[in-house]
């Protein structure tokens, strides 16, 4: 059983139980402190509760919300998925999934079929897949609609993530490409996006003609970067609400990983919302048609 003392050293469990916390306060009930430590251990099993999950992960879930690993919304996803205007049932991918939220947005707020890439395997589950595992398989074009959110300013060769998102898609099809783009080629912004050999955002035209190399024809190009700043700048509240759950980690160890997960993560966002801010970075739409 129990006690008092159990120690709750996931970030996950922390949070929960602080949650759990709250709205017994704010319904104006009795909370067991026991019980409710019993309940949040039996969710989030796992060494240390934290199910051998990554602390940047960890971090990211935490002050963006559950499956996102960067800023969104439902709302964010809708924005483009209405561009679209596809049917009722129709075969729709999301690009850059992250831990499943997108894709959960679509389900919530559409009639499509929806499937979902991710980079982490762990994620991977169901109808969300990992990039690793699917190119080593071999695909049907039966994508009638995609969305892609950040994953061309990933790739060192964005042609060849464009190539691959256009094997899974049929002729005619639709797609929305959103973005990171620079201001100007030759922009330093090595603090926004410090590995980058595994990519960096270009200026509009790279990635406009790599799409268009890979079959996809470029209708229109909008900046939203306007409509992504206030989801960074909501993100604060999670950050406060995971700082104080690090906090009140019992594991030493673990709340100085976590600490410095979050940390890093702090002043990765804070350097692209000033860059963002300030013109430097961009985010920008590109809808397109597959050829």
């Amino acid at each position: 059983m129990a006690t008092a003392a159990s120690p709750l050293d996931s970030l996950q469990a922390v949070l929960a139980f602080n949650r759990r916390k709250f709205h017994a306060w704010w319904e104006g009930f009795a909370f067991d402190d026991v019980a409710e430590r019993a309940a949040i251990l039996a969710q989030f099993p796992g060494a240390n509760g934290a199910s051998g999950r990554a602390a940047n992960e960890l971090i990211a879930e935490s002050i963006w919300g559950d499956g996102r690993l960067e800023p969104g919304s439902p709302a964010w996803t809708m924005r483009f998925a209405r561009l679209l205007s596809l049917p009722v049932r129709a075969n729709v991918i999301i690009f850059g999934a992250g831990a499943g939220a997108p894709l959960a947005d679509l389900k919530h707020g559409t009639r499509w079929k929806a499937s979902g890439f991710t980079r982490n395997e762990n994620f991977a589950h169901g109808e969300l897949r990992s990039y690793d595992a699917a190119l080593n398989q071999l695909h049907k074009a039966s994508a009638a609609g995609a969305l892609s959110f950040f994953e061309l300013h990933k790739e060192s060769d964005p042609l060849a993530f464009a190539r691959f998102a256009s094997e899974l898609m049929l002729p005619g099809a639709k797609a929305v490409f959103v973005d990171f783009t620079v201001a100007r080629k030759g922009a330093r912004l090595r603090s926004c996006f410090p590995r980058s050999k595994d990519g960096a955002p270009r200026v509009r035209a790279e990635f406009q003609n790599a799409l268009s190399e890979a079959g996809f024809t470029v209708s229109d190009i909008a900046d939203e970067t306007a409509a992504f700043l206030p989801l960074i700048a909501q993100g604060w509240a999670g950050w406060r609400r995971a700082y104080a759950g690090i906090s009140n980690l019992e594991n030493v160890k673990t709340r100085a990983d976590l600490m410095h997960a979050l940390a890093a993560h702090a002043r990765l966002w804070a350097e692209r919302f000033d860059a963002l801010k300030s013109g430097q970075l961009q985010v920008t739409r590109f809808r397109t048609m597959r050829g």
